[in-house]
């Protein structure tokens, strides 16, 4: 129900096919049937003479939103927030599918009590034929999900928004699939990831240099992020999330003050990392995930450090015993550099993926983007650097690669963001709104922070698999990465 200036109502009745009889016999009384004896009234008189015109419901009527930002072309495209009546995912997912729809991901959709909001992006007339094609879709916005609330609207009181979703999770137990995160260590204080990280499943590759996360950061949003996907919807709704799988950390980046790593020995420290958890709970399935890349260091032939990760990943290095489980390892592609000047970008074929990410037995991550609405404060006349459902401008490729002695590297993209450029296309930024949402190491101040490039998608893909895992328990670690 809408009111508009005037105070006049409309009011949007959805009646099911089995109910239709029903309405019409209201009507019906009301025309012909008998008049009340005390007042002389037609049945029903207070329900229908309310009632100026009655007609087919069009899209407007369904529109909740701002009236300026429904578009009036037939084929002007945007990410629609579809309303939808609780259980009715199913209905939607097979219309889209018919349609030829995309269709967002169940983290990017919002649960309550009654409805269930999933974004598509869709032409205004597609979405007109969806509404008439079932009865699934109770109103209409537009999908406005965006981290900036979060990072901007509400920075400094986050804390109530990530302690309700921490009460709303159903968390796992301790028996269930990992992520096993080589990063910078993990802020286990954090209320989304405490309950997922034991204690007894945090390592360092050297003692004295604990297992925290200060002052980078990385880690915990890499494990927020391998937990529960992109945060934005799921802070935003009110139902309960349910985790199967859990994370596990191994700080394998020496904190400031300590003689960073040698670089000649990445493939020795990598698989040092991969015995720590294996030496503890030999038995969990997990996933290894490392966003960690030889900066600018291209991949196009082996090296020592992608050797050792195609030993890891083959169950043949050192100590392995023969015919032991291959293992499953999530490497980043490693990043492009944020330029920030238009004119020095260049073409996505010049920025090669990075060493160690060319292991043949590694399952190689990639971005692309989905995200292309600017709503930073100060950066609504921005436009998105790529178009929905490109190459993400934070990733890299192997096009460049020689063919028949390289591989085809990524084997899979995940969302890693967009950057934005200014009206004269001289600048280019990378904002809060075309990024995903995770968990920030200041937990007392900044529990929640914008989060993107391979590092975002390389933990996406570990979540994916540990899912997977959790889901088929039989499945080797080789189906699962197929």
């Amino acid at each position: 129900m809408k009111s508009d200036e005037l105070n006049d109502r409309t009011i949007a009745l959805y009646v099911p096919d089995h109910a239709r009889a029903a309405f019409e016999k209201i009507l019906d009384d009301y025309l012909n049937g008998e008049l009340t004896p005390d007042a002389g009234n037609p049945p029903n008189k207070t329900k229908v003479e309310a009632i100026e015109a009655i007609r087919v419901a069009r899209l407007e009527t369904l529109w909740n939103d701002d009236p300026a930002k429904l578009p009036r072309d037939a084929h002007d495209q945007i990410w629609w927030g579809l309303w939808c009546w609780k259980g009715s995912e199913a209905a939607i997912e097979n219309v889209c599918a018919r349609l030829n729809v995309r269709v967002a991901g169940d983290d990017r959709r919002m649960y309550f009590p009654e409805i269930t909001v999933i974004p598509v992006l869709a032409p205004r007339a597609t979405v007109e034929l969806m509404l008439f094609a079932n009865g699934a879709i109770a109103e209409l916005r537009r999908a406005t999900d965006s981290p900036v609330f979060f990072t901007d609207n509400v920075h400094g009181e986050q804390h109530p928004w990530s302690d309700d979703l921490a009460q709303r999770i159903v968390w796992p137990q301790a028996d269930v699939p990992a992520v096993c995160i080589f990063d910078t260590g993990v802020n286990r204080a954090h209320p989304l990831i405490e309950p997922a990280l034991g204690l007894a499943d945090q390592y360092a590759l050297k003692p004295d240099w604990g297992f925290d996360d200060a002052p980078e950061g990385h880690g915990t949003s890499m494990a927020g992020t391998a937990l529960h996907g992109d945060l934005t919807a799921a802070l935003s709704d009110t139902e309960p999330r349910t985790l199967t799988h859990r994370v596990e950390s191994v700080k394998v980046l020496p904190p400031r003050g300590f003689d960073p790593n040698d670089p000649n020995s990445y493939g020795v420290l990598t698989q040092s990392a991969v015995a720590l958890p294996e030496g503890t709970n030999p038995d969990r399935p997990r996933v290894f995930c490392m966003a960690i890349t030889n900066e600018d260091a291209s991949g196009a032939k082996p090296s020592a450090w992608s050797a050792a990760i195609d030993q890891v990943a083959a169950a043949t290095m050192i100590g392995d015993e023969e015919g032991a489980p291959r293992r499953l390892v999530v490497i980043a592609a490693g990043n492009v550099a944020a330029e920030t000047e238009f004119r020095r970008l260049r073409k996505p074929e010049e920025y090669p993926i990075e060493d160690p990410a060319q292991a043949w037995n590694a399952l190689t991550v990639g971005g692309y983007t989905d995200l292309n609405t600017v709503s930073d404060p100060g950066y609504q006349d921005w436009s998105p650097l790529a178009a929905i459902g490109e190459l993400s401008p934070h990733s890299r490729t192997s096009v460049s690669w020689p063919q028949g002695r390289s591989p085809f590297k990524p084997e899979i993209v995940m969302e890693a963001g967009n950057r934005a450029v200014n009206p004269n296309k001289t600048e280019v930024l990378t904002i809060n709104s075309l990024s995903l949402l995770s968990t920030g190491r200041d937990v007392a101040r900044d529990p929640l922070v914008a989060f993107e490039a391979t590092s975002a998608a390389a933990a996406q893909a570990g979540r994916l698999a540990a899912r997977l895992m959790a889901a088929h328990p039989e499945f080797w670690p080789e189906t699962i990465r197929g």
